[in-house]
């Protein structure tokens, strides 16, 4: 279960992260991966499925920068900005949000690259990534307390984080973009956050 999260987080962290490269699209069309995406009801199109991933990552760039990094309106890809829950007066990028995710990352010893935003929306989510990916190493090695330790840090930040911003925005997302791509990877990133904070692992029973 570890394993399956964090392939899935890792993916909707890349597609979020910045624009997508060929090799991230041509790695989707893998028949394996579309039948694990159509098991969250993300199902791509012939064209899409058949299109030139050079093409087309050159297509989604354009989308991704008129989403996210536009100088006019715009979806802010951070949960200082984003948030609708937390008592901030005025969300602010690096305000209340990304402190508390910036002291959660050292507290379980994940370190940000040069640049980095602690609170954008991929990198949220690669955190996810990196945590489960710990966790399944742990199991693998016998190290049943700390894969449990682990996997309580992931659904605190699920639940402290996660929950509270990223379905929000993934429905902004669909219903902002024009491209059946970012559609698709808002819905699989609001439903990887909503089984996660609800209790039992299910992403496996997918």
């Amino acid at each position: 279960m570890a394993r399956a999260r964090a392939g899935l987080y890792g993916l909707v962290s890349r597609v979020f992260s910045d624009r997508p490269t060929p090799e991230l699209l041509k790695g989707m069309k893998d028949p394996e991966m579309v039948e694990a995406l159509a098991s969250f009801d993300v199902v791509f199109d012939e064209a899409f499925l058949a299109g030139d991933e050079e093409g087309q990552a050159g297509e989604l760039a354009v989308e991704y920068t008129r989403l996210f990094l536009t100088t006019g309106p715009h979806i802010a890809p951070y949960e200082s900005v984003f948030v609708r829950a937390w008592s901030e007066d005025k969300p602010q990028l690096w305000g209340e949000a990304t402190v508390a995710v910036s002291k959660f990352y050292e507290e379980v010893g994940l370190e940000l690259r040069p640049g980095q935003t602690p609170d954008q929306l991929g990198l949220e989510l690669e955190a996810m990534a990196v945590m489960a990916e710990c966790e399944a190493a742990r199991r693998e090695a016998g190290d049943a307390e700390g894969a449990a330790l682990l996997e309580k840090q992931q659904r605190r930040f699920c639940e402290e984080h996660l929950n509270i911003w990223v379905p929000e925005i993934c429905e902004a997302i669909e219903r902002e973009t024009k491209s059946v791509f970012y559609r698709g990877m808002a819905t699989l990133a609001s439903a990887l956050v909503q089984l996660h904070c609800g209790g039992a692992d299910k992403i496996t029973e997918q």
